[in-house]
Order: C-alpha cells, then sequence, then structure tokens
C-alpha cells in the first residue's frame, strides 16, 4: 500500500483500475469520478465488472493496477478497515455479516474506531440506533437467525452508523420490500444534503431514474458510457447497458381462459402460520403473481403450496386433490420450487452447474442408482437449453457464476422432471436487464406448456409485465386479485398499501429470534460441572478413597492438562480448521524441558521458555501451511504432527531426564487443595474467554471461522487471523507439556499422542461448532475437568479397559448429539418464525 498526498477534490476517484481473473479480464483500464453531494449509479449486466469495481474501492478485491482516491490520499490498494476509517462504508449485494456472531458483535466490527461504543454499552446503544431508524431488530439475535431482509437491514443501518463520507449501496433493495425501499430512499436523501457520496448499483432502472444523478455503465470491464442521469431515457440506459436496442421485455400475455376450463392450479381455503383461508388459481398458459408489502403472507403462501407449513385447506392440480403436507410429498406430486435465496437455500454453491442441474431429477439422471455422466450432460443442457448461461463448460461451481446465470441454473432445474406446477421466489433478484428478458421469456414458455406457474415479487412493474393476474395479500388474506387491464403498477401498489383489512391473522407478530446470550460459556460450562460432580458422588459410593485428598487433587492436576489442550484445539476451531499436531506438540515440550530439569528452579525456567517458543514454532509452521499454501488443517497439521513427534523421538529416543525432587515438590504446590497447574490452566481459559467473547480480536476470530469472505469484507484480516491462532494453539499444547512433566517428571516421547483426539473431544462436548464461528473457552475448561472426572472415575470402579474406551466413547456420541438436535430445534423454530412473518 502507498498512501501519497492527492488534490483530488472528488469523494472518491478510481483510476485506470484494472483487474484480471485466470481467464476473465473483470475490469480494465477503468476511470469513475464520484462527486460529493451526488448520487452516481454504476450500471451493467452481471458480470459487467461492477462489484469488482467497488469492492476494489472497499479493499475487499486487491486490483492489478490503478490509483484508488479516497479520503485526500491515494492508494494502489487498499484494505477494508483501512477504507472505512478514510470514510467509506458499503452494503454488499449478499451481506457481509458472519453468521455465527450477534447481530451488535457483527455492527461492531463494520463501524470505524472512532464511531465505535464501549462493549458495556453496545447493545443499548445499537438498540437505539436502531429506534431511530424504525428497525425492529433485536440486537442480540445470532445474525444466521436473520432473514435476508433482516440481514440488509443491519448491514445498512451499520453503514449508516459509520457518518460515512462515502456509501456504496450494492443492490440494496434486492430484498426489501417498497415501504423499506422508500424508508431507504429517505436515508440517501437525508446523506446527499449532508454532502455524502452515494454510488448506487442496481438492476432496476426506474430506481435509478428516481434517485441517480449520474452514471456510469460498464460492459465486459470496460465504461461505455457516463453522464448525467437526467439526459438519458429508460430505454437508452437500457440500451447502453446490455449494447443492443430492446424491442421489448415481457414476452405477450396469454389470451383469457375459456369458460369451463379446468386450472391447471387451484389454491382452496389453504392456511397456514400467518395466513388464512387463501384461494386462487391458475389455468393453462397463465401466469400468477403474489404480491404485497413484505410480511404480509404471500412468502408463506408460497412455501405452503409447496409442502412447508400450510395446515389447512387444499391444493388441486388439474383437478385433482394432491398432499402438500410435507415438501417432498408436494415434490412427488409435481411441484417444483425455487427459493428466492440462490446459494443459501436452493443450491449448491460449490458444486457444479452439472450437479446442481440435475440434483432433483437424481431417478432420471441415474435410474438404475449408479453416476451415468453422460445422461448428466444430456440432461443438464437440455435443462439450461435457451437460457444463455455464460459458463465455459458445465463443471464450473454454481458459486462461480453471475447472479443472472445462477438464477438460469436454477430455472434449469425446475424444467427438469416435467413438473406440473412451478413456483419460483424473486426470478430476478439480482439479475440483469438482459437476463431477465430470458427469465421472463422462459416463464412464459412454461406456462405456455401447461405448466401452473406461480411467481413471487417486490417489483410491481415486473408483475404488471409478466403476470396475466396478481393476487394482492394483505395480513394473510387476498386482499386484491387483479387480471386484464386492471394489473398494472398503480392497482397492484394501492391495493397493498391501501388495505383496509383488519382481520386477525398472526402475521404482524415478530418472530423470535436465537439470541447469543451472554452466559451461554457461563451456562454450559456449569452443566458440564456440575455432570463432574454428579458423577464424583456416584463413584464415592462405590469406592470413598474416590473423594480423598489426595485422589481430587491428582484428578484436578491432571484435569489442567486436559484444558490446557482443549484451549489449544478450540483456537483453531474457531477459526474453521483442527489441529493434529496437539499431542505431538505436548510431547516435543515435556521432552525439551526434561533437559533442564536437573538443577533449579531458574534453569527449568529457562527449558520452560525454550520449550513455548518451540510450541510457537510449530503453531507458526501450521499457520503458514495452511494460510500461505493453502494446504488443508488436516493435512497441514498431520504433516506437522508426524515431524514434530520424530524431533522428539530424537532428542529422547527412551524416556529419561528424571527432575530433581525438589523441583517436582514446587511444581505440585497446591493452595487450599487447589494444585497451581490447575489454578494457572483455569486463568489461561478466563483470559481466552475474555479474549473470544469480550475483545474486537475475539470476534475477528470469530468472524474468521463462520465465513472467511464476509468476515475479510467486514475488515477482518483473515489470513492473520488463523496464523495468530495456530501460533496460540501451539503456546498452549506447549503449556500443557509443562504440566504434563510436571506430573510425571520425566521426558517421554510418546506420552502424549492420545491427547490430540482427547482435545478434539473437549471442544464437542464443550458444544463448539466444528465448523468454525463459536466455543467457549469456559466450557472446554469445564469439558476437560468432566473428562478426567470420567477417566478417574471409571478406573475406582474397576471397569476394564476396553469398557473404559466404550464408556468414554459413548459419552461423547451423547454430547455431540445433543448440541445438533439443539441446533436442529432452533432451526425449525427460527424457519416457522420466518414463515410467521411472510
Amino acid at each position: 500500500m502507498n498512501a501519497l498526498p492527492t488534490t483530488v477534490t472528488s469523494a472518491l476517484t478510481l483510476t485506470g483500475i484494472t483487474k484480471t481473473y485466470p481467464g476473465v479480464k473483470a475490469l480494465d483500464d477503468v476511470t469513475v469520478d464520484v462527486a460529493a453531494g451526488r448520487v452516481h449509479a454504476v450500471l451493467g449486466e452481471n458480470g459487467a465488472g461492477k462489484s469488482t469495481l467497488v469492492g476494489i474501492a472497499a479493499g475487499s478485491v486487491v486490483p492489478d493496477a490503478g490509483i484508488i482516491g479516497l479520503g485526500g490520499r491515494s492508494y494502489d490498494r487498499i484494505q477494508p478497515r483501512e477504507a472505512r476509517e478514510a470514510g467509506l462504508a458499503i452494503v454488499y449485494q449478499t451481506p457481509a455479516l458472519a453468521p455465527s456472531l450477534s447481530v451488535v458483535d457483527a455492527v461492531m466490527l463494520l463501524l470505524p474506531d472512532s464511531k465505535r461504543p464501549s462493549r458495556r454499552t453496545a447493545s443499548s446503544w445499537l438498540a437505539d440506533h436502531f429506534a431511530a431508524l424504525q428497525l425492529q431488530i433485536d440486537p442480540n439475535a445470532v445474525v444466521s437467525s436473520l432473514s435476508l431482509r433482516e440481514a440488509h437491514l443491519v448491514e445498512i443501518a451499520a453503514a449508516l452508523a459509520s457518518d460515512p463520507s462515502v456509501l456504496v449501496l450494492d443492490e440494496p433493495t434486492e430484498a426489501l420490500g417498497p415501504e423499506e425501499t422508500a424508508w431507504l430512499f429517505d436515508q440517501v436523501h437525508a446523506l446527499v444534503e449532508r454532502g455524502v457520496a452515494i454510488i448506487y448499483i442496481t438492476h432496476r432502472i426506474p430506481e435509478v431514474i428516481e434517485i441517480a444523478s449520474d452514471l456510469s455503465v460498464l460492459r465486459d470491464g470496460r465504461v461505455v458510457g457516463r453522464g448525467q442521469v437526467a439526459d438519458f431515457t429508460a430505454d437508452q440506459i437500457v440500451e447502453l447497458i446490455i449494447g443492443r436496442s430492446l424491442e421489448t421485455t415481457f414476452p405477450d400475455k396469454a389470451p383469457l381462459p375459456k369458460a369451463g376450463t379446468v386450472p391447471a392450479l387451484e389454491v382452496l381455503e389453504l392456511t397456514g402460520p400467518g395466513y388464512e383461508r387463501v384461494s386462487f388459481a391458475a389455468h393453462p398458459g397463465q401466469i400468477i403473481g403474489l404480491a404485497g408489502v413484505e410480511g404480509n403472507g404471500q412468502r408463506a403462501v408460497l412455501r405452503g403450496i409447496a409442502g412447508s407449513g400450510a395446515t389447512g385447506g387444499k391444493v388441486l392440480i388439474g383437478g385433482e386433490e394432491i398432499s402438500v403436507r410435507s415438501l417432498r410429498a408436494a415434490s412427488n406430486s409435481g411441484i417444483a420450487f425455487l427459493p428466492g435465496d440462490r446459494l443459501g437455500e436452493a443450491m449448491f454453491g460449490k458444486m457444479s452447474i452439472r450437479e446442481n442441474t440435475v440434483a432433483p431429477a437424481l431417478s432420471l439422471a441415474m435410474p438404475f442408482g449408479f453416476v451415468n455422466r453422460r445422461r448428466e450432460y444430456a440432461l443438464t443442457r437440455e435443462g439450461i437449453a435457451g437460457l444463455a448461461v455464460k459458463t465455459p463448460h458445465l463443471e464450473v461451481p454454481v458459486s462461480a457464476l453471475s447472479g443472472g446465470s445462477q438464477q438460469k441454473v436454477l430455472l434449469a432445474r425446475g424444467r427438469l422432471g416435467n413438473p406440473r406446477v412451478l413456483l419460483v421466489e424473486d426470478p430476478t433478484q439480482g439479475v440483469d436487464a438482459g437476463a431477465r428478458v430470458e427469465i421472463y421469456a422462459f416463464l412464459r414458455d412454461m406456462a405456455a406448456s401447461g405448466v401452473a406457474v406461480v411467481v413471487l415479487s417486490t417489483d410491481a412493474v415486473e408483475l404488471e409485465g409478466l403476470c396475466d393476474r396478481v393476487v394482492v395479500f394483505s395480513r394473510g388474506r387476498v386482499q386484491a386479485s387483479l387480471s386484464g387491464d386492471e394489473v398494472d403498477e398503480r392497482a397492484i401498489t394501492g391495493a397493498a398499501v391501501l388495505s383496509h383489512e383488519t382481520a386477525n391473522v398472526d402475521v404482524a407478530k415478530v418472530a423470535r429470534r436465537r439470541r447469543r446470550s451472554p452466559l451461554a460459556g457461563e451456562g454450559q460450562a456449569a452443566i458440564l460441572l456440575g455432570l463432574a460432580v454428579a458423577l464424583s458422588i456416584v463413584a464415592s459410593f462405590v469406592s470413598s478413597a474416590f473423594l480423598s485428598p489426595l485422589s481430587i487433587s491428582q484428578l484436578l492436576a491432571a484435569s489442567a492438562v486436559l484444558i490446557l489442550v482443549g484451549l489449544a484445539q478450540l483456537v483453531v476451531v474457531i477459526t474453521g480448521g483442527i489441529d493434529l499436531s496437539v499431542g505431538s506438540v505436548v510431547a516435543l515440550s515435556a521432552v525439551i524441558v526434561s533437559f533442564f530439569a536437573q538443577q533449579d528452579i531458574g534453569f527449568f525456567a529457562l527449558g520452560a521458555l525454550l520449550a513455548l517458543l518451540a510450541g510457537a514454532l510449530v503453531g507458526l509452521v501450521n499457520g503458514l501451511l495452511v494460510t500461505r499454501l493453502s494446504l488443508p488443517p488436516v493435512i497441514a497439521t498431520l504433516v506437522t504432527s508426524i515431524a514434530v513427534l520424530g524431533i522428539a523421538q530424537v532428542l529422547r529416543p527412551f524416556p529419561g531426564g528424571s527432575a530433581d525432587g525438589g523441583l517436582l515438590t514446587t511444581l505440585g504446590l497446591a493452595v487450599a487443595g487447589i494444585p497451581i497447574v490447575l489454578a494457572i490452566a483455569v486463568a489461561v481459559a478466563v483470559a481466552l474467554w475474555f479474549v473470544i467473547q469480550r475483545t474486537g480480536p475475539g470476534r475477528g476470530l470469530r468472524a474468521a471461522g463462520s465465513d472467511p469472505v464476509k468476515a475479510n469484507r467486514m475488515g477482518v484480516r483473515v489470513p492473520a487471523t488463523r496464523l495468530y491462532a495456530a501460533i496460540t494453539a501451539g503456546v498452549l499444547a506447549a503449556m500443557a507439556g509443562l504440566v504434563v512433566y510436571s506430573r510425571s517428571g520425566i521426558g517421554d516421547a510418546n506420552a502424549a499422542q492420545a491427547l490430540t483426539l482427547t482435545s478434539v473431544t473437549a471442544v464437542v462436548i464443550a458444544g463448539a461448532s466444528i465448523f468454525g464461528g463459536s466455543g467457549s473457552a469456559l466450557a472446554v475448561a469445564a469439558a476437560g475437568i468432566l473428562l478426567q472426572t470420567v477417566t478417574s472415575a471409571l478406573s475406582f470402579l474397576s471397569v476394564g479397559l476396553s469398557w473404559q474406551y466404550w464408556i468414554q466413547g459413548a459419552f461423547v456420541l451423547f454430547a455431540a448429539i445433543v448440541p445438533i438436535t439443539i441446533a436442529l430445534i432452533r432451526n425449525d423454530r427460527a424457519r416457522l418464525g420466518r414463515l410467521r412473518a411472510g
């Protein structure tokens, strides 16, 4: 990064920006100048380079060439946090909020340091900020429990709270309803009056005409047009975007059905969470639209037809009643449902176009249960025929496609299997003008083939142009059914916002969100400690010696080892990795210190320092292998583990290095019956808990493991965070090695290998997510004590070694299943809450 003084007076300048990806030149010498106090629309089809350009301005994308002028300085590259501190805030098309964080923690990461309140007042500050913006969102809710709409609103609120000089809005209204869009535009007007520069990216041309002052149009990574919005008509803007004349956007509508024609789809008195007694029909050749202010039940109705949440009523296809009591039953009856959240709900982002297209039609793709690649390719080409998916081949991961091409792959999936009903949620969300024409034609062709097509959209213009009939919802009931000439933008919007419906359908109730309790770690720790105490009491009934001072002292001292190795594993697991070198580092640490334990305590301290340095070095190697060479953590740490164990065995081919008796006595000291080593281990756990839960680096640690792409956009330096976590893990494992030596008084290279598995066990029992993003150091400490109690109790109960393994394994399995079951229950409740909210 080079920062130089600049005389640029504009709020943001991007000069000569070039960015190349393998096989694709995303941006080619692009220059854009954004003036303060104006709204500058950046337009283009999907894949034109818009998001790459603003990503470079925000620091989440590194340019190959060009200069970024921001805050009176010039940069050849900029970090996300640096851009934020310089006054730039960005609202991404896909909200950059790490799923495992609470809303308040996510917002704190998005704010500049100068605007961030103290940790103690953060929740109340954010609640006041939401209230001032008229947003009803719980600051302590977990981000993953929010709907896409709520996540967008949270990110917009965070951007407004940062008091930016430049605000980038990337497709901000795609998940918002008309009222929320009007609210956002009011916020934009207020910012413009204060001199804030706004970069506005959208595919909705009416929004550009309504709110923007200037525009720049990108096509194939180059600027093909710029100027003031007032100098262009809507048709001229569209022609600039797609590079050709757009003679018609919407295909011709279907003629009116003949009297007595049997509807292709008939919904009768359908009732469910957030809606009741909903009835409408779709005749062959027709497209039916569902409309209404967001949260009035229309979204829940669409999913009810698809088999999710309906509790009463009927659905008929071709005059025959079908079952919609489950998604599977509805699918087997011929209903194809295409959710609006493409990557989050509908498709598998890391899987190929081929695999995603044939996913719901596996019986066609592999009729005998075996993969038939030729058959899969044929079906995929049949599905995407006429949809112009922009891809070099069919093995490209869906996540690598533009939004328009992703939507086309999803539509191709809906075509396969000869569906009788096609339900499409937000069919053109995040889709450019050219792709919209192709999608509209596809939906009309599907309807003409006899398929009942039902479309849910928040765009009244889209509903007017595409649909033969529009059903408008209010408070969970059908407010109006418009057909023929009645289907126009004014009538649709008017029916939605001027409703006098007062019936009491439970749609206004805010769904209860899963909250991040500030005492979650303590609660989990208390439960585990309670189990340890209960098990100790049971063991004392069988053998009174179990609770003797000597036995308890040995149990607690041994627990210190398990606590430290569990903490070592935890810091890596939170980042989404795993460390298989923990046991080897423990062994190496014990071996190193064994060469310094025959002298006084000062000499031992020197050995302990060298052991900790060795642990840090191993962690550094692990971190570099993962972050610089991009090796999977399992492979990287397994290789390191083998190498470290080999070094330990070279240093101590046989157990040796007996400690001086006086030194062992010193290391084994206890205060009030509590071994010093346990007190140290618990103190480390408390300190680590505080860092993870109560500090900025801790938020970054959790964000990096929750979603590294979003974390990077939030300003977290993900590779550095993972590197520091690996080094910390090495140091903690080395500390465990010192405790092992203090208890045995001998250096043994083969004495600690089982601790790697034990460390993973402690993390699992403590309820940490093995996929990263969450975990409590206090719960891990309690898990270490519990595991050692189980081991000690089983030996006192005279249980054979083989049975000890069986019992411990069953216990771990139970401990792993419980949090998974709780998570499933929470997800079901969250899904039901979203249904209630429409």
